[in-house]
């Protein structure tokens, strides 16, 4: 984000440089500062839709579509700050003139054709910002439910084309405007090109498939805790693959996809298999109400959390944080038995709440069977049994292992400090960033 920023600077500078003759105007300040802050606010949309667009090679760059999303909200947030300076910049003038400290300037921008496209551009840009806002607002705050957010979302990208129309028509046309003027086409058709990918409903496109589930196993859904549910879904077609990866849910319910970490999949029998906990007003009706038979488009696999193969490794899987590490155990469990691999050491921690919440303990010690150099610890919490620093060190013997979690963002980064502190950097410490918003 800092380096898209200091490009955006630097085509943005000749403009500046080359007018220094009238530096020390206030207008030429306040111009200048308008461009600067119009471009910065549309670039950081334009690249915000991008990433929304859900692009493979965007992803892969990004190293996971998860923390593709935590930029795409830094950027809606810079965005968001920077629209209001570019706002205060505009409004600077005439608060000036009204107050008597400024002489109102004449307009040197002709009309054409009796059509005061100033005013036009003016007016759009006005009113987007003002939407944008409210757009922001419903973004950022948590309690507004992911059905009224995702509806709202959509209207991310008619802000896009609003903020291209009104910068478009203001482009200053000189010779020291021209590297500006590129970024800003770059970004604009960028921002336009992703924006009608999302208003026309074809983001992910070609990574869905439509399926029918055929099992649902229900693994607790009592008062005391919070439900499970293991759900089967028979493909129609096939999708693209790696272990650790997750998939959009669709199930034509009025409610918008839900991302999902894919539990197992066979591409040969097109099955796909998912763990789902009750954490919320959809996924509590998913896993109350979800039955045999229920149509649903899949749309994956995303996300980078895969694994190096030769270096010791730590796994640490807490709730149902667990999900993507037996999908790596499935994968182990396919390759042993396609060929001879030899794997060093791997500990994987299984943490719950409560003994009876460790609902895939089972399943992982019957795939160990064949996997001897995995070694599980399941750690209850009721019985005090909590992970630490120490207690990962203590079982490694070795300062030199990469550590794989997912689980609640708290205790992950509890772990990363606590572990970066022992000699384990983080680029030894991968997690997903499994928060879309």
């Amino acid at each position: 984000m800092l380096k898209f920023t200091l490009i955006l600077v630097l085509l943005w500078s000749p403009a500046l440089l080359m007018g220094y003759e009238e530096m020390g105007d206030f207008f030429f300040w306040r111009h200048q500062l308008t461009m600067l802050s119009g471009m910065i606010g549309l670039g950081y949309m334009s690249l915000a839709v991008l990433i929304a667009a859900r692009f493979d090679w965007v992803e892969r760059r990004l190293n996971g579509l998860d923390k593709g999303y935590a930029l795409h909200k830094k950027l809606g947030i810079g965005a968001t700050v920077v629209l209001v300076l570019h706002w205060l910049c505009v409004q600077s003038a005439k608060w000036l003139v009204q107050a008597g400290q400024l002489a109102r300037p004449e307009r040197g921008r002709p009309e054409i054709e009796g059509v005061n496209w100033h005013h036009i551009a003016s007016e759009i840009g006005e009113i987007a910002f003002y939407v944008f806002l409210l757009f922001s607002f419903i973004s950022l705050v948590q309690a507004i439910s992911y059905k009224r957010f995702k509806f709202t979302h959509k209207i991310g990208g008619l802000l896009v084309i609003a903020g291209v129309i009104h910068t478009v028509l203001l482009l200053d046309w000189n010779s020291q405007s021209i590297p500006m003027n590129i970024a800003i086409a770059g970004v604009a058709v960028v921002g336009v090109w992703c924006s009608y990918l999302s208003l026309t409903g074809k983001i992910g496109a070609s990574n869905k498939s439509p399926g029918e589930v055929v099992s649902v196993e229900r693994f607790n859904n009592d008062m005391e805790s919070p439900g499970v549910i293991r759900l089967a879904i028979k493909l129609d077609s096939s999708i693209e693959y790696q272990e650790g990866q997750f998939a959009y849910l669709n199930f034509h319910d009025g409610e918008a996809p839900h991302p999902f970490s894919i539990l197992n999949y066979n591409e040969k029998t097109q099955l796909i298999e998912f763990g789902i906990k009750d954490l919320g007003d959809y996924t509590h009706q998913m896993v109350s109400q979800l039955t045999v038979g229920q149509k649903v488009t899949v749309e994956g696999g995303y996300g980078c959390f895969q694994i190096p193969e030769k270096a010791t490794q730590v796994w640490i899987g807490a709730g149902i944080g667990i999900v993507p590490f037996l999908s790596r155990l499935y994968w182990l469990a396919r390759k042993a038995n396609q060929e001879n691999s030899q794997y060093k050491k791997i500990h994987l921690f299984y943490c719950v709440n409560s003994r009876k919440e460790a609902f895939f303990e089972k399943e992982i010690l019957l795939i160990l069977r064949g996997l001897d150099f995995i070694e599980l610890e399941v750690l209850d919490a009721d019985k005090g049994e909590f992970l630490s620093v120490e207690a990962i060190l203590d079982r490694t013997n070795s300062n030199t292992f990469d550590v794989s979690f997912c689980g609640p963002t708290a205790f992950g980064e509890r772990l990363s400090t606590g572990l970066a502190v022992a000699g384990i950097g983080p680029e030894h410490f991968h997690s997903e960033i499994f928060k879309m918003r």
